[in-house]
């Protein structure tokens, strides 16, 4: 994978009114076809670097898809105004998590930009947390 891009994702998520916050800074890839954008870039845990993941966002006709390839993969989809139900592979097995979106804000070129939403996650339609993420595209 061509590294030219500098990516940043921060992501927050409360849980019973406690909040977290990520942040992650990589260098990774962006295209722009035919209206479809694809970023991709791996991921490092701090605590065990040697253990990568690989992240594919694709945004395309309103759809945000996040695939997570790695110790914990996952594929995420996250629409506007909709739930999509959604697989999670965690090192205890999988599970399936709803995901329900309430805003997505795109404002990308093939220059860069950034991708904002909010969802929440929940397990038997139940929610169990709020969150929200922000990546950021620049040229390196």
């Amino acid at each position: 994978m061509e590294e030219r891009y500098i990516i940043t994702v921060i992501g927050k998520q409360t849980v019973d009114g406690e909040s977290d916050k990520i942040e992650v800074f990589t260098a990774g890839d962006m295209t722009v076809e035919d209206g479809r954008i694809t970023i991709t870039y791996p991921e490092y845990p701090e605590d065990r670097p040697e253990l990568k993941t690989e992240t594919t966002v694709t945004l395309e006709n309103g759809v945000l898809s996040i695939d997570r390839q790695g110790e914990m993969s996952s594929h995420l989809i996250l629409e506007k105004g909709k739930r999509h139900e959604c697989l999670y592979n965690t090192p205890m097995g999988q599970m399936f998590i709803g995901i329900f979106t309430d805003d997505i804000k795109v404002d990308l070129d093939e220059h860069g930009g950034a991708i904002t939403a909010a969802y929440q996650l929940d397990f038997n339609r139940t929610v169990v947390s709020y969150n929200e993420f922000y990546i950021s595209v620049k040229e390196k």
